[in-house]
């Protein structure tokens, strides 16, 4: 038979003395009440051995103490784990257990025959009592249970939103060695949504200018060696001519000749002298004289002016409306991926993994008690480009392979906002100036005639990112009051699509949709 064991607490609060056992004929019920009404002194333990040596067990909290009174004379008490808890005898039949680190033991109490009494299990954990009442009287509404177990809290109960649960949280952690000790397993009564609404514009303006020159001139041939002078533009900022217009000037004339005979056909006229050799001046012996008039060395001169401009101007916009649950993060992207590759094995293939780009969005909205919503933002913007790319040398097969870059604009902040609320994240500017020169050297420094002897290449881009954020706490409609663009959506037919050129007939709104407000007073558009 169990032996009755009857528990009168006056100590510590409520939950400082975990249940012993449930009596084989009955605990008294009253027995938590009495241990929440009286405070500031020792638990107290009263054991009945009606039924022989008794096995229970004794939780307390750490630097907590507990009093056992047994109806029969103890001689000895031994602890097996001195560390965790002592035990002390007042008086043969009172004895002082005192909890002194977290962990389990157990004590043996023998009389004087040597007999076994009582047999008490004891477990030292965190004080969860003085927790559970700083947490619920900082956080308002909340009703929080505290247990410990083996060194660590466990929160459970029921708080109003995620806010204060991870108030309670902290409070928590404040009474353990390491954030990990804490279990959080609160629920939370009602968890809001938020709508986050954002607009992304980016603008970029680019100036493109290209100027340059193009000089070729064959100065004249002696024998087979031909003499050139010109200088032609590189555009090195901008990369090859671009486009544009191009007017040039070019003119041949016949060379003096170095020596004349009369010809051969007609005596009253002079022929030149053909010279078959490298060197004029050694070689008279193989000259003959030309059937026809004229001289095989061209004295040529070309000039073209290459001229292009160009002003762009891009916009980029997009506005991306997600809906999470707080606490929860959301995802948005518009754009897609490219491949990279990333392995390749012994027979060549090679394996690519894909990265995204275009405009991105990323949130977690977190709602307080007051109403306002806490947010953590990233934006993104990114873009394919040529600049900064790789090429792979592929020995096996002999290509190349190009790896593009990304150019990227990326935000992220933590800002707190009320419901319909905007921030704005702006300032993310950008601007890049190249220019270069590519002239004849000593010749670009004459006067007025020197800029026939250089080309120009201008870049100049300016880049302005804007990011506005608004936030809204939303609840759940009907499906009735929601539209789409497509509702009542009808397609012509082929009559009406080849005879009249629709594409969609006549069609009125959803008559269940809600009505916008009517405007108060004349509203329109005044044409001047």
């Amino acid at each position: 038979m169990t032996p009755r064991i009857l528990i009168a607490l006056a100590a510590l609060g409520a939950g400082l003395l975990a249940p012993l056992a449930a009596a084989a004929q009955g605990a008294p019920a009253a027995a938590p009440a009495l241990a929440a009404g009286v405070a500031g002194q020792s638990a107290v333990v009263r054991v009945n051995l009606a039924g022989g040596a008794a096995t229970q067990s004794l939780t307390l909290p750490n630097g907590k103490s507990a009093i056992v009174e047994l109806p029969v004379d103890v001689r000895d008490v031994l602890v097996t784990n001195p560390a965790v808890a002592d035990a002390m005898l007042r008086t043969p039949r009172r004895i002082f257990i005192m909890g002194l680190k977290n962990g389990s033991t157990d004590a043996v109490f023998f009389d004087a025959a040597g007999r076994r009494i009582l047999s008490l299990d004891i477990r030292v954990d965190q004080d969860p009592s003085a927790v559970a009442q700083t947490i619920n009287r900082i956080v308002p509404g909340a009703r929080v249970q505290v247990d410990a177990m083996n060194g660590s809290l466990i929160l459970s109960g029921q708080v109003a939103n995620l806010a204060d649960a991870d108030r309670a949280q902290q409070i928590a952690r404040a009474a353990v060695e390491k954030p990990e000790q804490v279990i959080n397993m609160l629920g939370v009564a009602g968890k809001d949504q938020v709508m986050l609404k954002v607009r992304i514009v980016e603008m970029q303006r680019n100036v493109i200018k290209q100027l340059g020159f193009n000089l070729n001139a064959v100065l004249g041939q002696l024998g087979e060696t031909q003499y050139t002078f010109g200088i032609s533009p590189t555009w090195g900022v901008n990369g090859s001519l671009l486009g544009g217009i191009s007017g040039g000037w070019q003119a041949n004339t016949t060379k003096q000749p170095v020596m004349q005979f009369p010809c051969s056909f007609d005596t009253e006229k002079m022929c030149d002298v053909v010279v078959r050799g490298a060197s004029q001046a050694s070689n008279w012996d193989t000259a003959t004289l030309k059937d026809t008039a004229g001289s095989p060395g061209l004295n040529q001169g070309e000039a073209t002016l290459k001229a292009f401009e160009r002003v762009g101007l891009v916009r980029t916009l997009a506005e991306p409306n997600l809906t999470a649950v707080s606490g929860e993060a959301a995802n948005f992207l518009a754009g897609g991926e490219f491949p990279i590759p990333v392995a390749q094995d012994r027979s060549g293939a090679i394996s690519v993994e894909f990265k995204p780009f275009g405009v991105g969005l990323g949130f977690t909205p977190v709602v307080l008690s007051s109403g306002r919503i806490s947010l953590k933002v990233s934006t993104e913007v990114s873009e394919i480009s040529s600049q900064g790319a790789f090429t792979v040398n592929n020995g096996a097969s002999g290509t190349a392979l190009t790896i593009p870059a990304l150019v990227v604009r990326r935000a992220e902040t933590s800002v707190e906002l009320p419901s319909g609320g905007a921030m704005m994240i702006a300032g993310l500017l950008q601007e890049k100036t190249k220019q270069s020169f590519d002239s004849l050297p000593g010749m670009t420094t004459l006067p007025v005639l020197g800029s026939l002897f250089r080309s120009r290449d201008y870049l100049a881009g300016e880049t302005e990112l804007v990011i506005i954020v608004t936030p809204y706490i939303v609840d759940a409609v009907s499906p009735d009051r929601l539209q789409t663009p497509v509702d009542g959506l009808m397609i012509a037919d082929d009559a009406s699509t080849l005879l009249m050129g629709s594409l969609t007939k006549a069609y009125k709104a959803n008559p269940n949709a809600p009505r916008g407000r009517t405007y108060q007073g004349p509203h329109g558009y005044v044409i001047e």
